[in-house]
């Protein structure tokens, strides 16, 4: 499993060098069929992961290069290699590279890079995920670009009860999973349409670090290889945390 992590870790940083040179430079912006957006950065960096990762001999899925069928597949990579691309078109820094593997159905290594900060957040980091623990405000992360109603609406029906003098502060992309694992934040509350891609790597970094990512619905895990790719609503908490 090291040397899988190693070899991931190479892979984001490469992503990320690719990715800071298209975004240094005037880019064109194109719609998928799902009217999200994607740039030359994404296909550059999806393509760049996959060539490094081959040696291992695993399949490949990726938001940009999806297989017509992963029912199959008993251990995989799932990789989001631009994740946050309305934030890098908005050009504020906070997207990353999100490189996950998934055995099992779980995932069980993850790596995600921000290459404008260059930092990086992987399964193995645990041990530094408690230096903020001690916190007194109790806050709650939501999406930047991609926050709904339902958010509201659960934050003050479920958490503001319990947490009246309760923060909401917003971030893009899985950056918001990275502040949950190192104890900067406490809850992240999703209702926006997210793919397994999206949260695969940051799953498997909040998982290590003890927190826990589950749905809204019924309060189990998130599920991986599904026959479709999207997640559920969900609730991400932070490891001292994990419940109100």
């Amino acid at each position: 499993m090291k040397q899988l992590l190693e070899l991931a870790i190479h892979a984001a940083l490469e992503a990320g060098k690719a990715i800071m040179e298209v975004y240094a430079q005037p880019f064109e912006v194109y719609t998928k069929d799902d009217d999200s957006p994607v740039t030359q950065a994404d296909l550059r960096a999806s393509n760049i992961i996959k060539e490094i990762l081959k040696p291992t001999g695993l399949p490949f899925v990726s938001e940009e290069d999806l297989p017509p069928d992963r029912s199959q597949y008993q251990r995989y990579w799932l990789v989001d290699p631009l994740d946050g691309t309305v934030e890098f078109v908005n050009r504020n820094g906070e997207f990353t590279v999100n490189i996950a593997l998934i055995d099992d159905k779980q995932p069980v290594l993850g790596v995600i890079y921000a290459p404008v900060l260059d930092k990086m957040w992987t399964s193995e980091d645990q041990q530094l995920y408690t230096l903020n623990s001690k916190r007194s405000t109790f806050t709650v992360l939501v999406s930047r670009s991609h926050r709904t109603p339902e958010v509201d609406a659960y934050i003050n029906k479920v958490l503001r009860p319990a947490h009246p003098d309760l923060v909401i502060d917003t971030q893009g992309s899985s950056l918001k999973f990275a502040r949950l694992a190192e104890g900067s934040a406490d809850v992240y509350v999703c209702y926006s349409k997210t793919k397994e891609w999206d949260t695969a790597a940051a799953d498997a970094i909040l998982r290590a670090a003890g927190g826990k990512v589950l749905r809204i619905s019924d309060g189990q895990p998130l599920e991986y290889s599904k026959k479709e790719y999207p997640n559920p609503p969900f609730v991400a908490w932070a490891a001292h945390r994990n419940t109100l």
